[in-house]
C-alpha cells in the first residue's frame, strides 16, 4: 500500500483553534457560508481551498475518505487533521466525507449543519458533482487524466463519493433515489451523535444568511448581502478553469509519451512483416 500524502508534512509549530466545525454536505450552501466567513475575518477550509491548492491536497482528502468509508488505509486522527487544517480555524465540508473521524478528533467542537430538501440536494450532486465525473469519464478525458495528478485525483474523489452515495448506481433514476436517502440516513446521524448543545442546524429552505451564523459565532452582523446563492454554475465557474488547466497539461504529458509510443509500435509491427496497405 503507497503511503498516505499526510505522512509526508511536517506536525506545524502551530495549529489554529477551531472555532466552528461545519458538517454540511457539498450542494448545502457551503460554498456561500466560505465565502462569509472570510468576510467576517476567519479562516474557513473548503473545498475551494482544495481546488486552489491542486494535486496533493485532493490526495490528502481521497486518504481520508477512502479509510473512512471504504476501510482503504488507516483513518485520520487529531494529529492528520493539525497538519491538513494547521492554518485554519473553521472546517467546512470535509467532515462530511470523514464524519466519524472528525467527531472523535474534536469532541468538544461547536458544529454547524446546514441541510436542504434530500431530492433537491440529489439533484444539485447530480448536476455539478455528477455532471463533473461524467465528463472525466468520457474520451479523451478518461484517457488524460491518467497523465495529469489534479484531474486523476478529482476523478477518484468524485468516483468515490458518487459510488457510496448512490449505492453503485451512479447518476441514474436509482442512483438519486439512493442520494436522497443515504442524504437523509446523513443528517439523522449527525443529530444522534453530536450533542444538541454543541449543534446549530439550519436548514436553506427557511433562510440562511448572516442572521443565521452571525450570532453563534458571536460577531456582529455585518451591512452587506450574503456572497453566494448556491447555484450550479458556480460551481462550474469555479472548477472550470482549473479542470480544463489540468486537462491541457495532461494532453500534453499524454501526447509527449503516447506519440513516440505509437510510433515504435508501428515500426516494430513493420519490421515483424505487418502490412497496413
Amino acid at each position: 500500500m503507497s503511503p498516505r500524502t499526510i505522512d509526508t508534512i511536517p506536525s506545524p509549530i502551530h495549529v489554529e483553534t477551531k472555532k466552528l466545525i461545519v458538517l454540511s454536505a457539498p450542494r448545502t450552501g457551503t460554498h456561500g457560508l466560505y465565502l462569509a466567513l472570510k468576510l467576517l475575518g476567519f479562516k474557513p477550509y473548503h473545498m475551494a481551498e482544495i481546488i486552489k491548492a491542486g494535486t496533493t491536497s485532493g490526495r490528502i482528502l481521497n486518504d481520508g475518505f477512502f479509510a473512512e468509508r471504504y476501510h482503504v488505509g488507516k483513518q485520520y486522527g487529531r494529529a492528520e487533521f493539525d497538519k491538513w487544517f494547521a492554518n485554519y480555524d473553521i472546517i467546512i465540508e470535509m467532515p462530511f466525507f470523514m464524519l466519524h473521524s472528525t467527531l472523535k478528533a474534536y469532541p468538544n467542537a461547536k458544529f454547524l449543519l446546514t441541510e436542504r430538501d434530500p431530492d433537491k440536494w440529489a439533484k444539485s450532486i447530480a448536476n455539478t458533482i455528477g455532471k463533473n465525473d461524467t465528463n472525466i469519464k468520457c474520451l479523451p478525458m478518461t484517457v488524460v487524466k491518467y497523465f495529469d495528478g489534479f484531474l486523476y485525483t478529482m476523478s477518484r474523489m468524485s468516483t468515490g463519493l458518487l459510488g457510496w452515495y448512490t449505492n453503485g448506481y451512479g447518476i441514474t433514476p436509482e442512483g438519486l433515489k439512493a442520494l436522497a436517502e443515504n442524504y437523509k440516513e446523513y443528517i439523522a446521524e449527525v443529530k444522534r451523535l453530536v450533542p444538541p448543545e454543541q449543534l446549530k442546524v439550519c436548514k436553506l429552505e427557511d433562510g440562511f444568511g448572516w442572521e443565521e451564523i452571525c450570532p453563534y459565532l458571536g460577531v456582529p452582523i455585518p451591512d452587506m448581502e450574503w456572497p453566494s446563492l448556491n447555484k450550479p454554475e458556480e460551481f462550474h465557474e469555479i472548477i472550470k478553469p482549473k479542470v480544463q488547466a489540468a486537462f491541457r497539461n495532461g494532453l500534453i504529458c499524454a501526447t509527449s509519451v503516447l506519440v513516440p509510443m505509437l510510433g515504435v509500435g508501428m515500426w516494430y509491427l513493420r519490421k515483424c512483416g505487418v502490412s497496413f496497405a
